[in-house]
């Protein structure tokens, strides 16, 4: 089978485990999964919201056997709503929504409404509460009415009011915590005993915001969430909150596809216990009893997740120290081809994904697999088989590659702009998919591509290139240039080849600029220059990286004599050097071997050293002609 499934913000422990769960049971039952998702969906951006919505439309749905929605994952900007919408018309397969119930939809959902009120009476019997507050989600979403109505059944059952002044209205998320807190603080009869959140994302950001204002939990409050997200768990203190089990989740809607996509008779039974149920399958939950509501002492707590905050800490270093890399790798780039290239570099040694391609400007642009070389396709502008469309998503050259397998469509954005998407390979039973790495990449991606845009627009873009990565005085490469073009090397096929750098030095500039002036030693160094490109061959280069210092990176064949270079350049330096009449001139050439691109600076010494004995050899030698 074929089956689609759309997600929201893919870095969210949430979404993360149910893209890890359907992963898994897909991979056991041979069916190609596509997952259509985000990385780190705003709040409050519009119009980068409107970019990110774009995902849903890049295949073709009539393609699909069957389809999943994570309904409530995509409310922020009314996602959901057009999704909604774009399925109604182009679907021709069963959709079966997750944990929200959507009309005209199969819908898989928990009872939230018997959990909350387990939940809610469980705070008011075993821990005497009577002064309770509640914390909604979005009433867009049917679930969120139906943990209130959970909330008020307990409430009612004890005989105990449902005060709205208590009740705040909350947006499933964490960016509230503060007004929250204001909210109960300042209600009449002071702050309740006990805050129900209905979810545990808002329950976190409660407990943080108190903490600002001095009330402890579960001291001074208790506090519960609804969900069992890992932060929850780790939290001090442990969240006390509602746990469902994704897989159970998952699974189903994956039995609800096959057993309807059967044809049979088992198809047929199906569509009738479904339709005896408003086309609705509640699964139970359980409640999860942890230090925020008092049943769980909080030392034992900070014994137990001392390992695991020291291990998030760690995690978070790396991520933090590898998006400021990333920044630097990215922000002085003023080609789109570098940008997208190092953006598939990044990816591809993050070795988180079996393999990754990348799609710009309704093109195949570029692919990679990690330990391999990137395959780019800029090139081959005029081979339509790298053409992307709804029908082949990573094109006609590649189509079929993604079927048996699970695999991400994650769009690149600037604001409501799509350049185009990654559609990434995912490795079997990985637990994280994906990670604030990749979201950073996402933005910052669609950031330079924006900015590339409409510095061309402007007709600066040539002009800062020049300026970026050339010397003005000899056209050569300036070390900018030499650094963009090494990576570029060895990215290519250097197979059966060896890559030299090459340390030179002229010899005699401060005399010739001392006794005939600036602008002959300017001519000087100019024919210097000439006479590097006149002995480099395709694909090789050079640099002017100081004032007479120069770096040539020489490609060879791999049992060739690097000194054959050297040779070869003092030939055309001599030669030049005869046409001028007032002064001579000549260089000094010192070689090392860069086996990979991490021995780039290694190999810069030895060449430097080298050249320094070339040098001392020219002085002596020209001592003995005196």
């Amino acid at each position: 089978m074929k089956i689609a499934l759309f997600i929201g913000d893919s870095i969210q422990s949430y979404e993360m485990e149910m893209i890890s769960e359907a992963c898994k049971i897909m991979g056991e039952r041979g069916h190609r999964l596509d997952i259509f998702a985000n990385c780190c969906v705003p709040a409050g951006d519009y119009l980068h919201i409107e970019g990110l919505k774009k995902v849903f439309y890049l295949s073709d749905l009539e393609k699909y056997d069957g389809i999943i929605t994570a309904d409530d994952t995509l409310n922020n900007f009314g996602m959901n709503m057009d999704l909604r919408r774009h399925l109604d018309k182009h679907a021709k397969c069963p959709v079966v929504c997750l944990r929200n119930s959507a009309p005209n939809y199969i819908n898989v959902t928990f009872d939230d409404r018997h959990e909350m009120y387990n939940m809610t009476k469980h705070i008011i019997e075993v821990h005497g509460c009577r002064h309770i507050g509640f914390v909604t989600g979005s009433f867009k979403l049917n679930d969120s009415i139906c943990r209130l109505n959970g909330f008020k059944d307990a409430m009612e059952e004890a005989g105990l009011p449902v005060e709205e002044k208590l009740i705040f209205h909350g947006n499933y998320w964490n960016d509230q915590g503060d007004e929250t807190a204001e909210f109960f603080m300042n209600s009449d009869g002071g702050l309740p005993e006990a805050i129900i959140c209905s979810n545990d994302y808002m329950a976190l950001a409660l407990i943080d915001s108190l903490k600002k204002l001095g009330v402890r939990c579960p001291e001074d409050i208790i506090v519960t969430g609804l969900d069992n997200i890992p932060e929850g768990e780790g939290n001090i203190p442990g969240l006390t909150t509602i746990g469902f089990d994704m897989h159970d989740m998952v699974k189903e809607a994956v039995d609800i596809l096959e057993g309807l996509s059967a044809g049979d008779e088992t198809s047929v039974q199906l569509k009738r216990r479904l339709a005896e149920n408003d086309n609705t399958k509640l699964l139970h939950g359980r409640c999860i009893f942890r230090s925020s509501c008092g049943c769980q002492d909080i030392n034992d707590i900070l014994i137990r997740n001392y390992k695991m905050m020291r291990d998030l800490i760690a995690d978070d270093r790396e991520n933090a120290f590898t998006c400021v890399n990333m920044n630097m790798d990215l922000g002085g780039i003023l080609e789109v081809d570098e940008c997208l290239r190092t953006s598939l570099q990044i990816l591809r040694d993050s070795g988180l994904f079996e393999h990754i391609y990348l799609v710009y400007n309704g093109r195949l642009y570029g692919e990679a697999s990690p330990g391999e070389s990137l395959m780019m396709y800029s090139d081959a502008e005029d081979d339509t088989s790298y053409a992307v469309s709804k029908e082949y998503p990573i094109s006609r050259a590649r189509d079929g590659e993604l079927d048996g397998r699970c695999n991400a469509f994650l769009p690149i954005n600037y604001q409501d702009e799509l350049y185009g998407y990654l559609v990434l390979r995912l490795s079997d039973n990985r637990q994280k998919y994906f990670n604030i790495v990749l979201a950073q990449l996402l933005i910052i991606l669609g950031n330079t591509l924006k900015k590339l845009e409409l510095l061309s627009v402007q007709g600066e873009l040539q002009d800062l290139k020049t300026l970026y990565q050339q010397d003005p005085l000899t056209g050569l490469f300036n070390r900018r240039g030499l650094e963009r073009n090494l990576r570029r090397l060895y990215e290519s096929d250097l197979r059966n080849k060896k890559v030299v750098i090459s340390s030179i030095d002229m010899d005699g500039l401060k005399y010739i600029n001392d006794h005939f002036g600036h602008g002959a030693g300017d001519e000087a160094l100019v024919a210097v220059s000439d006479c590097l490109l006149e002995v480099l061959d395709s694909g090789e280069f050079a640099a002017r990286i100081g004032g007479d210092e120069y770096v040539a990176v020489v490609v060879m064949d791999a049992k060739e004599d690097i000194t054959s270079f050297r040779e070869k350049l003092y030939q055309c330096i001599n030669r030049k050097a005869e046409s001028f009449t007032d002064y001579k001139f000549s260089v000094s050439v010192g070689l090392a071997e860069a086996k990979t691109y991490r021995h780039i600076p290694e190999a810069m010494k030895k060449a430097d050293k080298d050249m320094y004995r070339e040098k001392t050899l020219h002085h002596r030698q020209l001592e003995a002609d005196l």
